[in-house]
């Protein structure tokens, strides 16, 4: 399980030389989480949704390691952010907004076996590995260079790179944002296979169709704080991301 529990972040101004170096900066400190909390389960896909500048990215990064929290805690199947990193990173499954994170240059076959290689497979495991999720999402047939895929493909071959060590958790930053409504409803149809294997997801997006019609529960996101947790059905979200602290 996926538990956080009371995030902060806060952002310093940037001062002396590295103020200069940036167009623009802050004269005071930047609060981008107050007292964040959620909970996401084995088996549950939980949608985050929020305006820009809500706090989503920043959410994102701090869960996958990336930036530490000013205050508060992120555990993953009982393993603390800080003390332990590397346990979250391996339990966790990340996905970009637009399927970055994969090498245009290579084949699908060959990103996979890279990436298990990475993750720590064997050769011969990663090679194994990279097939069993190739023919799992429907690119066996058309393996190739990657920057020949069409967006669909794309994305498809980014939930397999996230699925090459087979996490638990999966982090899903607004995979369909490029997809056209067909295969934005393909990529939900695959999420929710995943989280029925027993996976958690969390799923950040700006498509309120997507979360009412894939997740169980929604977590609006606005200035910072949670504004709403439960389940989407009957839930006005637009007004709900509108609210101002």
């Amino acid at each position: 399980m996926l538990r956080i529990e009371g995030i902060s972040k806060t952002y310093p101004p940037a001062s002396g030389a590295l103020r200069l170096l940036m167009r623009t900066a802050s004269d005071v400190p930047v609060v981008a989480l107050r007292d964040v909390s959620l909970t996401v389960a084995p088996g549950e896909v939980v949608g985050l949704v929020g305006p820009n500048g809500a706090g989503k990215s920043t959410l994102f990064r701090i869960v996958a390691t990336l930036l530490e929290p000013t205050a508060g805690t992120v555990t993953v199947d009982g393993f603390d952010l800080v003390s332990h990193p590397e346990e979250i990173r391996r339990r966790i499954g990340l996905v970009l907004e637009g399927a970055r994170g994969v090498y245009g240059r290579l084949s699908g076959f060959n990103n996979l076996e890279f990436f298990g290689v990475m993750a720590g497979l064997d050769h011969a495991s990663a090679r194994r590995r990279a097939r069993e999720l190739l023919e799992m999402f429907g690119l066996a047939d058309r393996d190739r260079r990657v920057f020949g895929y069409s967006s669909g493909m794309r994305v498809r071959l980014a939930l397999a790179r996230a699925l090459v060590a087979d996490p638990p958790f999966l982090l899903l930053d607004e995979p369909t944002r490029s997809l056209d409504p067909a295969g934005s409803a393909e990529t939900m149809t695959l999420i929710r296979r995943l989280a029925d294997a027993g996976r958690a997801v969390l799923f950040a997006t700006h498509r309120l169709d997507e979360v009412r019609d894939g997740c169980d529960r929604v977590v609006v996101l606005t200035s910072g704080r949670v504004r709403f947790d439960g389940a989407p059905a009957g839930a006005d979200l637009v007004a709900l991301m509108e609210q101002t602290p």
